[in-house]
């Protein structure tokens, strides 16, 4: 039979004009590609002079070049930087405000000949927000006072405008304007603040001297400032909470040692006929095991001491303190400085006196170590009840295992003929071994 073919030819395939090919072409988007240095997210001040600028100046701390927002009215503003965790990727969508459209007529106006919305958006990569917050003129002159510290007085003009010193010509140029002489003024008497001052006869002529005494009373009196107002939450859980924590044990656990004392106690009382070793055993665990819970009974009344409230706040506001100026130096001060700082007011009782909570922390150091000796000790006996429990229960488990083997092994030496035998019903039948018994014996007569 011959093999039945198509007789009508496949129709062609629609020829593709070049007005289709430009369609198609069109209708792709190609994103561009990515700016190098991105722009920044800034949040600045409300009602700032339209004259503020944003200047390079050296970190009061680190001397590296960090950007501030100077604005005549407002001030000195340093730039926060608030990012999202590393682990969360977020973006920012910046579009102006009149890109929303009212209604479908809107959209349709806005598309361009090309058939794409016609806005001026942006999209960030990195969702981070750097806040301008108010920042002291007294930690921007810091790092200039430095170098006359070691006993020259020098004039303002003389600290802020010296040609040698770089990293501040951006400020240097601001400040020769008339708009920003206000500034000025304000960052010398923050200047006279800190330091020593020698009178030449005219204001303009006054010479400074960094004076540490007096740079420190203007840290400690900010950092009670940031103690009224209240530390961030997480400096106060990390910083204060769990520093002035007292170590407490479980009262339950003490409960129960005991309790498992006297029963050890009652039942090697109860028992009738022990051995003269299993009683010597027997008291001596529940020598140890009282000894352990006095030990701990006592300790516990030892880590919760009946210190009066007022105490315990006045250790913890001095705790809060020592953070807040710890933080100021290590944020704030130029390092050769810092080392300076923190020894004059280790050495230092008149501006303020850590002594009572230094002695506090060194109490609470210590309850920690007998904490830690005496955990070590209740897991010490604990880990000991564990193995002689694991070898109770090793020994009952060889015996099954051994009682399991000679079961087998009696099976296996068993006919099968006695299985068989073993299996049949001998209910009313009697017993072999009758048959082969004495006979009773016969009364006689």
């Amino acid at each position: 039979m011959a093999v039945k073919t198509r007789t009508k030819k496949a129709a062609p395939k629609p020829s593709t004009t070049a007005s289709d090919e430009i369609i198609t072409s069109t209708a792709k988007k190609v994103l561009e590609p990515s700016v190098v240095e991105p722009p920044l997210l800034l949040i600045l001040p409300e009602g700032s002079s339209p004259i503020a600028r944003i200047v390079t100046l050296p970190s009061p701390a680190t001397t590296t070049p960090c950007r501030f927002f100077v604005c005549p009215e407002k001030g000195f503003f340093e730039f926060t930087k608030a990012a999202p965790p590393k682990k969360t990727c977020r973006s920012w969508l910046l579009a102006p405000e009149d890109c929303a459209p009212e209604s479908a007529a809107s959209q349709q106006s806005e598309v361009g000949v090309d058939g794409e919305a016609d806005h001026q958006g942006y999209v960030l990569e990195k969702s981070d927000l750097f806040i301008a917050t108010p920042c002291d003129p007294l930690f921007l002159v810091l790092p200039l006072l430095v170098d006359g510290e070691a006993g020259s007085y020098l004039t303002f003009a003389d600290f802020v405008y010296d040609q040698d010193r770089d990293g501040w010509e951006h400020l240097q140029q601001l400040l020769r304007q008339p708009e920003f002489t206000k500034l000025e003024k304000i960052m010398e008497r923050r200047m006279a603040a800190i330091c020593d001052t020698l009178d030449m006869g005219d204001e303009q002529d006054r010479m400074y001297q960094l004076s540490m005494q007096k740079l420190l009373s203007e840290l400690v009196s900010k950092a009670k400032k940031m103690v009224k107002g209240g530390l961030p939450a997480t400096m106060e859980a990390h910083f204060v909470k769990q520093a002035l924590e007292m170590p407490v044990l479980s009262v339950r656990r003490e409960e129960s040692s005991v309790s498992i004392a006297i029963e050890d106690e009652a039942e090697g009382a109860e028992s009738q006929t022990p051995s003269k070793e299993m009683s010597q055993v027997t008291t001596t665990s529940t020598t140890s095991s009282v000894s352990v819970s006095t030990a701990v009974t006592s300790f516990s009344d030892d880590a919760t001491p009946d210190e009066p409230t007022k105490q315990q706040g006045d250790n913890a506001n001095l705790l809060r303190l020592r953070v807040a100026l710890n933080f100021l130096l290590a944020a704030y001060t130029p390092t050769p400085l810092r080392t300076k700082l923190s020894t004059l007011v280790a050495s230092s009782a008149t501006v303020l006196d850590f002594g009572p909570l230094d002695a506090h922390l060194m109490r609470i150091a210590e309850l920690k170590k007998q904490v830690q000796v005496l955990r070590s000790l209740s897991d010490n006996i604990s880990r000991k009840r564990c193995a002689e429990d694991d070898d109770e229960l090793a020994a009952k488990l060889e015996a099954k295992k051994r009682k399991k083997e000679e079961e087998e092994f009696k099976k296996k030496n068993t006919s099968r003929g006695v299985t068989q035998l073993a299996k049949a019903d001998t209910s009313g039948m009697k017993k072999l071994s009758s048959f082969f018994t004495k006979a009773p014996a016969k009364a006689e007569g």
